[in-house]
């Protein structure tokens, strides 16, 4: 498993990258590698058929299917069919503005959230033609393209919601609580995340300038679990990406997730995946 850190074109990092790739079936004793990196990524299938491997699930993709992976998922792919399909990567954080309606804020934590479908079927075409022109525009590299690139993400990230708001998947949140509070709970869910779960309650409602009990039913009322609750699912999370990605012990592992015991780490994970650390390692 590697990290596949900061895409570069003519010295500069990217935010946005938009690539086409084509594969070859696989051969049926050929290994799946994963690998991860701080893009979120979406996948638009032209042709073929193609295994997408995201933590312990695999998910089939076919053509006039856009798949989503989120930032820093260990993912690998196994190729069921030749096939092509077009990949726009790009930082979460470009979808922000300084200044947002809670209308655009509710959009962004909605992308943020990763409990919605990843599979998004292209109905109408009108997904594959973004894919396209992002590609064609970011190939060309012409100046003022990257605006036209950034431009096709927003259509696609609104053809997204779009269809996540029909199927009834996506959380209203602007009529729960003001503005700053719902950036706050925002704030907590990636400082959350950076800590791998290493954040108690009281420090979470102290960002928040709000009381205990305050802070935990606004963050309850929002995701519609409790904070303790996702903050267990924040370190099983990375518990498989530490699995998969290193050599560390399962104590070690524990240590690092902040757990007091490793059996209470153990317990926690068997209770979330229906095994232990160990058998999901050597399962990997």
């Amino acid at each position: 498993m590697v990290d596949e850190g900061m895409a570069v074109r003519n010295g500069e990092r990217l935010n946005i990258q938009c690539l086409m790739m084509g594969y070859k079936k696989d051969n049926d004793d050929e290994k799946v590698k994963y690998h991860y990196h701080k893009y979120m990524e979406f996948l638009f299938y032209i042709d073929g058929e193609q295994e997408v491997r995201v933590g312990d699930k695999c998910i089939k993709c076919k053509s006039n299917e856009l798949f989503i992976i989120y930032a820093n998922e260990p993912h690998g792919f196994y190729n069921l069919t030749d096939n092509k399909y077009f990949v726009i990567k790009f930082l979460p954080d470009i979808l922000r503005t300084s200044e947002q309606s809670i209308k655009e804020f509710e959009y962004i934590f909605n992308f943020n959230m990763g409990i919605h479908s990843r599979i998004i079927k292209d109905e109408d075409g009108e997904l594959k033609r973004l894919f396209a022109d992002a590609y064609e525009k970011f190939a060309d590299g012409k100046y003022s393209n990257e605006l036209f690139v950034r431009s096709d993400l927003l259509r696609i990230c609104g053809e997204i919601i779009k269809r996540w708001d029909k199927n009834g998947e996506t959380v209203s949140i602007g009529s729960i609580s003001g503005h700053d509070n719902l950036v706050a709970i925002q704030n907590v869910i990636e400082k959350t995340k950076e800590s791998c779960g290493a954040f108690k309650t009281h420090e979470a409602a102290k960002m928040c300038n709000l009381s205990d009990g305050h802070f935990s039913r606004l963050f309850k009322s929002i995701m519609n679990m409790s904070f303790m609750q996702y903050v267990k699912n924040v370190k099983i999370d990375e518990a498989e990406r530490l699995l998969k990605c290193t050599d560390l012990t399962v104590t070690e592992i524990a240590q690092i997730l902040n757990y007091a015991s490793t059996s209470h780490f153990i317990e926690d994970f068997r209770k979330e995946k229906g095994m232990s650390p160990k058998q999901y390692k050597k399962g990997m």
